[in-house]
């Protein structure tokens, strides 16, 4: 299963910034959304970096309150772990699991976003798959027990 199937690539992305986007705002609008990442965009509209909780984190722990002032650029992950939309769903997990990460972008050949997935996504999907496979094993057994 390729890794565009586990989400709606006409929905588009929850939400971007621009890079001189203050802090406070991302944080507002990743609140607003229900999402812990954004996407940060230069004026092209290619992936600068990705804004996430964790950022936002580690900035109050080095800096404190003031960064809410700052603007994301200051606070963003500029090295951006991301994937195509034909990428595996497993291939992706693995990349989440080696990076530490819980949002992977998916970039179309030219760099641009086109959605973020989350852990979330991946886990459910392999969750609802195991469970899809557990079934016909059961029926294979109930059939073999049976016969």
């Amino acid at each position: 299963m390729k890794i565009s199937d586990l989400v709606d690539l006409d929905r588009g992305l929850v939400g971007t910034v621009t890079a001189e986007c203050p802090a406070l705002l991302a944080c507002s609008m990743m609140a607003s959304r229900e999402v812990g990442a954004l996407a940060v965009v230069e004026d092209d509209g290619r992936i600068a970096g990705m804004f996430s909780e964790r950022d936002v984190i580690a900035g109050l722990h080095n800096a404190g309150v003031g960064i809410f002032e700052r603007p994301v650029s200051e606070l963003m992950t500029v090295e951006v772990i991301a994937c195509g939309p034909d990428t595996d769903v497993r291939d992706a997990a693995d990349l989440m699991i080696q990076n530490r990460i819980r949002h992977l972008p998916l970039l179309d050949e030219n760099r641009y976003p086109l959605t973020i997935v989350s852990i979330r996504d991946i886990v459910a999907t392999r969750l609802a798959t195991l469970e899809a496979d557990n079934e016909v094993l059961r029926a294979q057994l109930q059939e073999i027990a049976g016969g």
